[in-house]
């Protein structure tokens, strides 16, 4: 069987991606809590099994859940759905986590509504639609008898918006990954293929002082006004940060500063104080850092400290105190893999692209951990986002029907074809 029959397959059966993305959507795994996941292994588990595929639920420990300090609910359920026959093994992966939805929906984020032929709601692009996706591409193989070029371990994982322990991790330190990874939120509907992703560190840093009456103000020690000097070294440690260059590309987006990537260093928020009449005693601000993947972080944590130092020496502060929290390290792609090359074979065939732009981005991901724990560069990547549809993580999230049609199709011929 030729590969434009199973595509003719997918098409007739576009109806299953649309309501299997609707099931999705209407289940509520916003993190945190994320007490959602039960009901969404539960059907996830009928569907492969519908498919031909061996399920196993791994759930990770308390103690690791622990590591991650938000408001969570409920057990950190990953469901694995394995076909082996003892051909090479490929891990696809996706998280079913999602974002919260802000005030600016003007659809029920959980509704699936569909107009125009696209679908809105939450976790639509990022990343339900690529399950479905990922579902039909199986459901089409199982009905034409077409067998898989790999044994499939397709993964479904928890906490990635959250990071520091997402489900992918535990996975990759328990054994679960296999073979290369094929993820389905690292691609677009162009001639684009990833190349790497920037690392992610928070660092709070929080100054003390001494509050009082502000009408007595020499009484107390202003937190807010002794942390200016700090903030200010900090300022000048961002401008010499933001002046490196990676060795891998940057997309050309608008306003992107460098022909390379470049990390960023954001002070993305900021707090202090409690009313006008009091002398703030307390002032905390956040730092978000991208780092390249030629930074170490030891070195990027060394320096952070140091400019604070700088800034204490010019400040009253009564104690300052610098924490940090890695999310997520930085990933690097294989462009040279056999497995990036069958990519480039899949997306000429379903689409005709003849070259295609290679670069990186300073958003981060998940991978980074499988990175770091398998000492792995093989990755390649599919998505239904496209360049006029970056959604994700917005109000009216969506996605187009023909991208998930599209991406199917890639799916199917990467797997069989």
């Amino acid at each position: 069987m030729d590969a434009e029959t199973a595509f003719s397959h997918i098409e007739k059966n576009a109806d299953y991606l649309v309501e299997t993305l609707q099931r999705l959507i209407s289940i509520d795994t916003r993190v945190p809590p994320g007490n959602g996941y039960e009901e969404m292994v539960t059907f996830l588990e009928s569907e492969f099994r519908k498919w031909g595929l061996e399920t196993e639920r791994v759930i990770i420990p308390p103690e690791k859940v622990n590591l991650i300090p938000y408001p969570l609910e409920g057990p950190r359920i990953n469901l694995l759905a394995r076909k082996s026959t003892g051909k090479e093994p490929i891990s696809i992966y996706a998280h079913m986590d999602t974002v919260h939805p802000d005030s600016d929906w003007t659809f029920d984020p959980f509704a699936g509504t569909v107009q125009d032929d696209t679908i809105y709601g939450l976790g639509a692009l990022d990343m339900k639609g690529s399950i479905a996706c990922l579902l039909g591409a199986l459901k089409t193989m199982h009905e034409l008898k077409l067998e898989p070029f790999f044994d499939l371990h397709c993964m479904m994982c928890t906490d990635e918006e959250l990071g520091i322990y997402p489900g992918v991790y535990h996975l990759s330190l328990e054994g679960y990954v296999k073979g290369h990874m094929l993820n389905l939120e690292l691609g677009a509907q162009e001639p684009v293929l990833l190349e790497g992703l920037s690392g992610h560190v928070d660092f709070t840093i929080t100054v003390r002082g001494k509050s009082c009456h502000s009408g007595m103000n020499f009484l107390g020690v202003n937190a807010i006004e002794e942390s200016l000097p700090i903030a200010e070294e900090l300022m000048k440690l961002r401008d010499e940060v933001q002046r490196r260059e990676s060795n891998i590309a940057s997309f050309p987006l608008p306003g992107v500063p460098s022909p390379k990537l470049t990390p960023t260093f954001t002070l993305s928020m900021i707090s202090g104080g409690v009313k006008s009449n009091v002398v703030p005693g307390e002032c905390t601000f956040v730092i978000n850092r991208r780092y390249i993947p030629e930074e170490r972080l030891d070195d990027i944590v060394s320096e952070v400290e140091r400019a604070v130092d700088r800034g204490k020496q010019r400040s009253r502060a009564v104690s300052v105190t610098v924490k940090n929290q890695l999310d997520y390290p930085p990933v690097v792609f294989d462009m040279n893999s056999p497995y990036m090359e069958r990519l480039k074979r899949t997306r000429r065939h379903v689409w005709g692209f003849e070259d295609f732009l290679i670069g990186g981005i300073s958003g981060s991901t998940d991978m980074g951990f499988v990175a770091e724990a398998l000492n792995t560069k093989q990755f390649i990547g599919l998505s239904p986002a496209r360049a006029d549809n970056l959604s994700a993580h917005s109000a009216d999230e969506h996605v187009g029907i023909p991208d998930l049609i599209s991406m199917t199709k890639e799916l199917c011929h990467y797997l069989v074809f």
